[in-house]
């Protein structure tokens, strides 16, 4: 990390810290206290000799300069900046900035598209070649400086409405995600006044979820909870005045009758919904033909679709839903390509119980560690170290 050399010739591997230890690091390189400064610096040393490279993605910088002190934000940058080399996700369109999750998705979906028979290991190894660069933190952070003032605003502003998201994928408002589709294809339609008293319905119990267990930086529970069901409604509202609107319904999430056996219900049919929204994103990216990619390229193809749902299904319910949920969502995806990743305790109690009822997600994921303070890691990956040690001399 400090770049000092080690005297030991050791396979370099990627390392995705937490950005809580990254901006701790920061914070005791910065300070005057003595023994804060000695921490600091044995774990760079610990961390350069266990053959580690730091891997960082948009994610991370985006989490470190979303601090409200002007002087925290700079001492994160200053380290940042101190870093001689550093992996990172790189930009998926060959651009002068650090890669999102969206750059993840998109050399991912582009693997996939082109290996059609391929698994989601066979994907993961095949979207790796292209993923990643090596790079001074300089130059990482120098795109951010460059624009600093609207991208701090940008972060700002985007943390309510995170916790926005979260809150309302979190909340079970609707109560009707097991119910059968095929159920609702014989149903009947409703009559617009009996539709206007179910939206009052369901923005009251949405709107009480917000208030009650959502971010504490949304500012109106009641706008965010409006503005989401108008445009359920608008949607809603144009598919009953077709011939038949459970159908229309789904050719506005872009879900085929095809796709719709028997068992499948409302919650299948959003999340199905939610992907293709998503594959229309990537799409301006790829410049693929959509139809033939949708045919193609399913969720459960792609490493950061199997890591994102298993966190998102098996995320512990605490009382408060917090906007950082979907940052360290994003993170913990580099654990398809990282050897190891860490993130806070409640992704990691997601990731146990994922590795233990999905095989795809155990057979993605590396190591995936938490760590109450960054002192905890010097250890850590030391005995990933000799763990690795043991079993190359083990090979024959």
């Amino acid at each position: 990390m400090s770049g000092t050399p080690s005297s030991q010739l050791i396979r370099p591997k990627f390392v995705a810290l937490d950005s809580s230890h990254l901006g701790a690091v920061a914070a005791d390189k910065a300070t005057n206290d003595r023994s804060r400064l000695r921490r600091a610096e044995a774990f760079e040393r610990a961390f350069d000799e266990s053959g580690s490279v730091l891997l960082l993605c948009w994610h991370h910088l985006q989490e470190l300069f979303s601090h409200g002190r002007e002087e925290i934000v700079a001492q994160r940058v200053a380290y940042l900046q101190s870093l001689p080399m550093v992996a990172a996700v790189g930009s998926f369109l060959k651009e002068d900035v650090i890669g999102t999750v969206v750059d993840v998705q998109s050399f991912e979906v582009a693997a996939a598209f082109s290996n059609p028979a391929a698994d989601v290991l066979t994907v993961r190894d095949e979207a790796a070649k292209g993923m990643f660069r090596l790079a001074s933190g300089a130059d990482l952070v120098r795109p951010f400086l460059q624009n600093w003032s609207e991208l701090r605003q940008a972060f700002a502003e985007r943390q309510p409405r995170n916790g926005e998201v979260v809150a309302i994928s979190r909340s079970n408002f609707a109560g009707n995600s097991d119910e059968k589709i095929v159920d609702l294809l014989k149903g009947t339609v409703r009559a617009p006044e009996d539709i206007q008293r179910k939206f009052q319905r369901l923005h009251g119990k949405l709107s009480t979820d917000i208030k009650e267990r959502g971010d504490k930086r949304i500012l109106d529970a009641e706008a965010s909870s409006r503005t989401f069901l108008e445009e359920v409604r608008r949607l809603g509202m144009e598919a009953i005045s077709a011939d038949n609107p459970a159908l229309r319904i789904l050719e506005v999430s872009g879900v085929d009758l095809s796709e719709i056996g028997p068992e499948t219900t409302v919650g299948d049919v959003g999340n199905m919904a939610v992907f293709r929204r998503k594959l229309e994103v990537l799409n301006q990216h790829l410049g693929l033909p959509f139809q033939e990619l949708k045919a193609r390229v399913k969720e459960d193809r792609l490493p950061s679709g199997v890591i994102h749902n298993g966190i998102a299904r098996y995320h512990p319910d605490t009382a408060k839903w917090d906007g950082s949920e979907l940052g360290d969502r994003h993170l913990a995806c580099l654990a398809a390509y990282a050897d190891i990743t860490y993130v806070d305790k409640r992704t990691h109690e997601a990731s146990r119980q994922a590795r233990q009822k999905s095989r795809a997600f155990a057979s993605l994921v590396r190591h995936m560690e938490k760590a109450g303070g960054y002192s905890e890691i010097a250890g850590q990956l030391s005995a990933h170290l000799q763990t690795d040690t043991r079993a190359s001399a083990e090979k024959p």
